[in-house]
């Protein structure tokens, strides 16, 4: 699983050094089918000629990648895992105006992927200087469990809180439709800065992790 999270993190902070024009690739290579050379050329079409990075040596093999990632999750986590690292980096006035302005994305993706910018939804593990030490320390501890995924923060306003932290953080948990455990951590304004899921085989040791939580931070 450790193997399987740097390989991706790795894809997605190559996708994001491209900025926009890698935002471009994937979403036509998810969309047309297209690899290689060939979903370069298209997504110069769409980028309205050439643009840096895109025509180079180095992005034709990440074609490869790229297939690879879409492989195993679906486009919106890939698209969200690339503005989690871009919103890093970028102005997020920039990255706004940039969703807003992209038609391959639908009205409800927009909206989803402008939260992802602002407030870090559906990012893996959002820690920034206004985090506090409690919620650092929580999301350290499930981040340990094993088999721990990210979660989508689709799914943030169907979890139920079941405590807060000492220092005003929520705890939430949702359990989908097959079964599969979900733990979120909301700040103050009840905005997710934490979300990740396990397999059935992995649910004890999630709630070794929230008894840990409730006994050393609420």
């Amino acid at each position: 699983m450790k193997w399987y999270k740097k390989s991706m993190d790795e894809v997605v902070k190559k996708i994001a050094a491209l900025g926009l024009p890698g935002i471009i690739l994937v979403m036509v290579m998810a969309t047309t089918g297209l690899t290689g050379a060939a979903a370069i050329t298209a997504a110069l079409a769409l980028l309205g000629g050439p643009a840096g990075m895109l025509g180079g040596i180095a992005v034709l093999g990440l074609t490869g990648l790229i297939t690879d990632a879409l492989a195993k999750v679906s486009l919106e986590d890939l698209i969200t895992a690339i503005y989690c690292q871009r919103r890093q980096n970028e102005p997020h006035g920039k990255l706004l105006e940039e969703i807003e302005s992209l038609l391959l994305f639908d009205g409800d993706m927009k909206d989803r992927l402008k939260m992802t910018v602002t407030d870090g939804c559906g990012c893996a593990t959002v820690v920034s200087a206004s985090t506090t030490d409690d919620a650092k320390e929580a999301i350290a501890i499930l981040e340990n469990v094993p088999g721990m995924t990210r979660a989508h923060h689709r799914d943030f306003k169907s979890s139920n809180p079941i405590m807060r932290l000492r220092d005003g953080t929520v705890v939430k948990t949702w359990k989908n439709l097959v079964g599969v455990d979900h733990v979120f951590l909301g700040d103050r304004n009840d905005r997710m800065i934490y979300g990740g899921f396990v397999g059935w085989i992995h649910s004890e040791g999630l709630q070794q992790a929230l008894t840990r939580i409730r006994r050393d931070l609420t």
